[in-house]
């Protein structure tokens, strides 16, 4: 075994200890591989499962799963039979949880990847504003005694958004993570000015929630990946009425919270912190990595993404747009300023630009794609930087007027031929780079 295919080991490892499977991301993130759904893991995990057979050790490879699945999908299980035979695959699941991988050392996870013990809660708000509201507030001392007897310090709290009030398209959904302090006061201490006025003018809110406790972090889901707060935790949420989770929130168990580890966030700012954020989108789990350094921002709007699969996308600004470059009406007519790039989540790229704007009438909408597919159609950021260049190429060379980095004035006849230029960029990329690895492998 060489050294990447010990770190995978050794991070599986981790996760069994943990009594928890794993995805494909979360083993790219962890050692660095450049295709985090798990384009090329195979040979490595083939070689891994056989050293483990040859030492009589249970199969670790088993509890690698596709996000949102209990077991491997058919092709891994292919090489698992071809090592393995015909194996029970929940029975060696359990025998890989149940294992005390601390007593192999080369398999040992390291100090810094063993379990932080961090305890997960589920509770509802009106919606997620962290900037403006950087805590969690309880009815009366006794429901927040009770919280902070049974949490400790640092605990995370998943958000869903209440059925009866909040964004239409967030209700329901879990849509936000905070993580909690035991620093305890008045709800207004937490809570930003304008924030709490509008609280307090509500009669459906006003005196309510004031026994808070601190936010000090905080993370918004990507919109791809919200869910349904019944699906995504059944169990926690059939454990009580919504009204009590609301009131006191109710704990998460451990294959719950492994779901929520899955999900792709990015860091957005709470009242009152004082660090900084690192917008950079991964996985919940990954952002939670000790000494994870913050990466500086380029640009105001900047914000970074760990690599996988990727969508194009193009932003549209709506408002009065010859008032906000100061020229004529007629110089404008029938064209928009627009953005063009790539992300893994076109909706949480927008939501990060605007929220570098001052609210008012000027906004960011998606153009394309429209509609978003369910999976992202390019499978890394070097096939979507060729789909991005062939996009500003387009626009440069049919006479948009650049406004500055990825910023563009075009009319709409040319933002349709500038989408169509970027995918079949794209697209030709992708297929000559999967007809290379056909090659590689002797497939082709």
């Amino acid at each position: 075994m060489d050294a990447l295919q010990f770190a995978i080991a050794r991070f599986l490892a981790g996760k069994a200890l943990q009594k928890r499977r794993t995805t494909y991301q979360q083993v790219g993130e962890a050692v660095g591989w450049s295709h985090p759904t798990g384009r090329g893991l195979g040979r490595n995990l083939e070689v891994i499962l056989h050293k483990l057979a040859d030492r009589g050790l249970p199969p670790l490879t088993t509890i690698l799963v596709k996000k949102g699945e209990l077991y491997p999908a058919d092709d891994a299980m292919a090489y698992i039979r071809g090592a393995l035979g015909a194996i029970n695959i929940e029975a060696a699941q359990r025998e890989v949880f149940a294992f005390d991988w601390a007593s192999v050392p080369e398999f040992a996870p390291t100090a810094d990847t063993l379990p932080d013990e961090r305890q997960l809660w589920l509770t509802s708000f009106w919606g997620f504003d962290p900037a403006g509201w950087g805590c969690i507030g309880f009815a009366n001392e006794a429901r927040r005694n009770r919280y902070l007897t049974n949490s400790k310090p640092g605990t995370l709290v998943a958000i869903y958004v209440t059925k009866g009030k909040g964004p239409d398209n967030m209700r329901g959904k879990v849509v936000g993570v905070l993580e909690i302090s035991h620093e305890t006061g008045h709800a207004r201490e937490f809570i930003s000015g304008d924030r709490w006025a509008e609280k307090e003018r509500d009669s459906d809110s006003r005196g309510k929630w004031l026994y808070a406790v601190k936010a000090t972090r905080a993370w918004r889901i990507i919109p791809e990946d919200w869910r349904q707060v019944e699906d995504l935790f059944p169990q926690a949420y059939g454990s009580s009425n919504p009204e009590f989770i609301g009131a006191s929130g109710v704990s998460l168990s451990i294959d719950e919270a492994a779901k929520l580890y899955e999900l792709d966030v990015y860091e957005v700012p709470v009242y009152g912190q004082t660090s900084p954020v690192d917008p950079t989108i991964q996985t919940l789990e990954f952002a939670l990595s000790p000494s994870r350094a913050v990466r500086p921002a380029s640009q105001p709007y900047w914000v970074g993404e760990t690599d996988g699969p990727k969508h194009l996308y193009i932003l549209r600004l709506t408002g009065n747009i010859a008032a906000y470059l100061g020229r004529g009406t007629d110089e404008l007519a029938d064209k928009y300023i627009i953005k063009v790039g790539f992300s893994k989540s076109p909706q949480a790229r927008r939501d990060q630009i605007q929220s570098a704007y001052p609210k008012g009438a000027f906004n960011w909408k998606i153009f394309k794609p429209s509609p978003q597919p369910d999976t992202a159609p390019y499978a890394n950021a070097d096939i979507a930087i060729a789909g991005e260049d062939a996009m500003k190429k387009r626009l440069v060379e049919d006479g948009a007027e650049v406004l500055g980095g990825e910023f563009f004035l075009a009319d709409e006849s040319l933002m349709h031929r500038t989408w169509a230029a970027g995918n079949n960029a794209a697209r030709a990329t992708q297929e000559k780079a999967t007809s290379q690895l056909t090659q590689q492998n002797g497939l082709g």
